[in-house]
């Protein structure tokens, strides 16, 4: 039997990291896994509020990051709601950097066992790029990565009729 004891789920909030939400939260508790939430704040975000620190606009910068992460967590923990996660083992993650990179780094250090990823990314333009951080972590990835379609069939269908 395959050993999955730590499970590391990608959110961007998107319908897409719904549905791997969903996947992972099943799956973990199939497993009796520890479910790992990561949100990353792209790099462009942190890059954009430290130029406009740097020329003088109000706010500290780390204080501006700080709230960021911490407003992203709420939003996190409101996307997979507690009635989803009750009797599973599950933690909540915020990290800034290059989305794609940031993921695999995550797993590598954590020793995760399996990453849930959905197909593609909220923005416009990984829609054009057709998911490039999901190529991305499917490629460069230590562990083994499940993609979630969004259209697809139901194989979760226990875990939704929990959530409902």
């Amino acid at each position: 039997m395959v050993k999955i004891e730590k499970i590391l789920v990608p959110v961007d909030f998107s319908e897409n990291s719904r549905k791997a939400v969903h996947y992972g939260l099943a799956i973990g508790r199939d497993r009796n896994a520890h479910v790992t939430f990561l949100h990353v704040i792209n790099q462009h975000i942190v890059d954009a509020i430290h130029d406009l620190s740097i020329k003088g606009y109000k706010g500290d910068f780390l204080e501006i990051l700080s709230k960021l992460a911490s407003n992203r967590e709420k939003e996190l923990q409101q996307f997979v709601l507690p009635k989803w996660r009750e009797g599973l083992d599950t933690n909540f993650v915020i990290k800034h950097g290059k989305p794609a990179k940031v993921i695999v780094d995550f797993a590598r250090e954590e020793d995760i066992d399996l990453i849930v990823v959905g197909h593609r990314g909220r923005s416009a333009l990984e829609s054009i790029l057709v998911g490039s951080v999901t190529r991305y972590v499917v490629n460069h990835s230590p562990c083994p990565v499940l993609v979630v379609h969004l259209k697809e069939r139901e194989f979760a269908t226990e875990e939704k009729e929990r959530q409902e």
